[in-house]
């Protein structure tokens, strides 16, 4: 996952068609579906990757079958296109994300794990190395130590950021689904340490804690409404960025994700202009557990978990468990995270420059806000975050 090669030159954009432009912004409407959900029942500092859980839906997409393929279809907006269209969009996506800014350290991976003597149809297997470059193993899930095998591969994945995403395997086990995304930048311009220093962070319940404040002056992008104003970090060349979302005193952090989603966000990143702005923002080390399934049956995909994977095998297969486990530090220095998806199969019975003011904008985030990693050409979110109260553990 180390790119050795350096280049100070800005990033050349993403070329997509206007199909998968579509996609695209299709991807960031879930992925504020699930980020939704995901924050009602995970709470405070809430940590999503859209990214990598849109990677295992995909690979799992290319084994459904009926209703349940449909479904899928329909909840991930992929019902105008072809199943050649749809893998050649994550195919690209995938591609370009590792390839354009080589001053990121950033990792795709993927992986199937299916019990060892499952008849699993080769066009499946074949359709998400091709497309996915997924590694196909088989596994025998009776043996104590075949966890710890795949939790191996998460951890190398994630430069061991994510060493554990499953306890143990069972005997209802049939196959594993896995994607792994890490993401280590540099920002564009750095926060001198030395005005770092502790400050207020005034939570939801009006409770002050004091956190390690970072700030600096600088001209960035920037958007402001009624609702809220945010700023965007950028990162390396460029391709990159974190889009801080703060919003006003009178709205608070809930109400600002219940009102978010992909028309809200497109109207934010296209009306960013620049700024001069003074950033206050916190220092912060934090890892999430959670738990998909809630969260995508209430967006829209039921039928998963009660089967329709034919293509797969003709044994009869559900999706048994969604989960996912992320991690993210922000500092002086940049940003780094991480994010393994699991979904486990079971066998069933059943704007322009401008010139910046004299005085800076304040942009304080010293009360919740939200965070979203985001590439700037494509616009597709790698991950958002919520957070209540800034932690260094």
């Amino acid at each position: 996952m180390d790119n050795s090669t350096k280049s100070d030159a800005p990033a050349e954009p993403i070329a997509l068609t206007a199909g998968q432009v579509e996609k695209a912004s299709g991807d960031n409407g879930f992925a504020f579906k699930i980020f939704k959900e995901v924050s009602k029942l995970n709470g405070s500092n809430t940590f999503f990757s859209p990214l990598s859980l849109n990677a295992a839906l995909g690979m799992l997409y290319n084994g459904a079958s009926g209703e349940t393929r449909a479904e899928m279809a329909e909840a991930l907006g992929m019902t105008d296109f072809t199943d050649t269209e749809i893998n050649e969009y994550y195919q690209k996506m995938l591609q370009a994300l590792l390839k354009i800014d080589p001053n990121t350290d950033i990792g795709i991976a993927n992986s199937i794990w299916y019990r060892t003597g499952l008849p699993v149809k080769q066009a499946f297997v074949d359709v998400n190395r091709n497309f996915f470059e997924a590694e196909v193993k088989s596994l025998d899930f009776n043996s104590p130590d075949a966890a710890n095998v795949i939790n191996k591969w998460c951890a190398d994945k994630t430069n061991n950021r994510i060493k554990e995403i499953i306890e143990s395997t069972s005997s209802d086990d049939m196959m594993y689904l896995i994607n792994a995304l890490y993401f280590k930048s540099k920002w564009q311009f750095k926060f001198d340490k030395n005005q770092s220093k502790q400050d207020d962070f005034t939570k939801i319940d009006n409770q002050k804690v004091k956190v390690n404040m970072m700030e600096q002056t600088t001209t960035l992008s920037y958007y402001a409404d009624q609702r809220l104003q945010c700023v965007e970090m950028p990162c390396g060349n460029q391709a990159f960025g974190m889009i801080v979302v703060l919003p006003v005193n009178e709205t608070d952090i809930n109400r600002l994700i219940e009102n978010l989603d992909d028309v809200a966000w497109q109207k934010i990143v296209d009306n960013l202009w620049k700024e001069n702005v003074r950033v206050k923002l916190p220092r912060f080390k934090i890892e999430c557990d959670l738990n998909l399934n809630d969260p995508v049956r209430n967006a829209g995909m039921q039928r998963i978990f009660s089967g329709g994977f034919e293509n797969i095998s003709d044994l009869d297969l559900l999706v048994s468990k969604i989960k996912q486990k992320t991690f993210i530090e922000v500092n002086e220095e940049g940003a780094e995270a991480a994010a393994v998806t699991a979904i486990m199969n079971d066998g069933s019975g059943t704007g322009g420059d401008v010139l910046p003011p004299i005085v800076p904008i304040q942009f304080f985030a010293n009360r919740p806000f939200l965070y979203l990693i985001k590439e700037k050409s494509t616009g597709v979110i790698l991950f958002i975050g919520r957070m209540d109260e800034p932690k260094e553990r």
